[in-house]
C-alpha cells in the first residue's frame, strides 16, 4: 500500500496550493493550475488536482496548527449566540471556515508542494514551502467498501479517483 500511494502523491511534488474548503466534514485542497470545468450546466475555473480528506488532518507550521479537523465542530471566534444554537454545518459559522480563510490569505498562491511522506496505514505528511504542513492520519479500523481517508485525483485528465481507505488502496 505505501508504495502505490507513494507513487500517486508523488504527481503532486512541485504543485501550488489553490483552493481549499469544506462540503460538510469534507476537507478539500486543490493544487495546481486552474482549469475550466462544466458543473451544473456552468462553466467554472477550479485547480487541476483535488485532495479530498474525510479522517482527521491538521495543517500546521513548525510551531502551531493552523487549522485541523476538529474545527469544524467549534463555533467562530465571534460566535455570540448561545451554544445550543451552533450548527457546525452551516456555511462560515464554524472555526474551520474562519481559520481556512486566514490561513488562504497567506498561503493560496505562495506555497509550493515540496515534499510528500506516506505511511503502511495511509496516512500522509505533505511538507510545503513557508514551513507548511498537512498532516493527514487515518483513524478508524472501519473496512466498510462506503468509507474512505482520503482520495486524490486529476480533473483534466478526467482519470480515476486514487482512494484510500481500511481495505487498502484503489481507482474508482
Amino acid at each position: 500500500m505505501k508504495d502505490a500511494i507513494l507513487k500517486e502523491t508523488n504527481k503532486i511534488k512541485g504543485l501550488q496550493l489553490r483552493a481549499a474548503g469544506r462540503a460538510s466534514n469534507l476537507f478539500w485542497l486543490g493544487f495546481g493550475e486552474m482549469i475550466p470545468v462544466t458543473r451544473r450546466g456552468e462553466i467554472e475555473e477550479v485547480p487541476e488536482v483535488a485532495l479530498h480528506i474525510q479522517c482527521a488532518w491538521r495543517v500546521s507550521t513548525t510551531s502551531k496548527i493552523l487549522v485541523a479537523s476538529q474545527d469544524f465542530y467549534s463555533p467562530r471566534s465571534d460566535w455570540e449566540e448561545g451554544v445550543q444554537d451552533f450548527d457546525w454545518d452551516v456555511s462560515r459559522s464554524n472555526r474551520f471556515d474562519e481559520q481556512i480563510t486566514a490561513f488562504l490569505e497567506v498561503a493560496a498562491e505562495k506555497s509550493v508542494i515540496a515534499e510528500v511522506e506516506v505511511d503502511s496505514l495511509g496516512g500522509l505528511k505533505i511538507l510545503m514551502s513557508e514551513s507548511y504542513v498537512l498532516e493527514v492520519f487515518p483513524d478508524s479500523s472501519n473496512e466498510s467498501e462506503d468509507w474512505e481517508f482520503w482520495r486524490l485525483f486529476n480533473r483534466r485528465k478526467d482519470s480515476p479517483h486514487f482512494v484510500v481507505s481500511g481495505n487498502g488502496v484503489e481507482y474508482i
